[in-house]
């Protein structure tokens, strides 16, 4: 959770946090992309959200494989938890 709140790819949900609930925050369209990631590319945190979703119905779902620190590292804006 930590490293969701000092930076994220804007919009991001963090699974393991709100996964309880996250079929409320999911888009309704089936269809509408759903990109699951972790911290890098040797995590695989993100394989529990990608078959979660995919569980429930969503049809469009990918990895990003770099993670989070791919991301930084092309220079993708970041989205922080207020406060910190």
């Amino acid at each position: 959770f930590d490293t969701y709140k000092l930076g994220h790819v804007p919009g991001a949900i963090d699974f393991s946090i709100n996964e309880k609930e996250i079929e409320k925050l999911l888009p309704q369209d089936m269809n509408r992309l759903i990109v699951c990631y972790c911290g890098g590319p040797k995590c695989g945190a993100w394989l529990k959200a990608a078959n979660y979703v995919s569980s429930k119905g969503y049809k469009n779902v990918k990895h990003f494989q770099g993670g989070i620190s791919g991301y930084k590292a092309k220079g993708g804006p970041l989205e922080k938890v207020q406060g910190f």
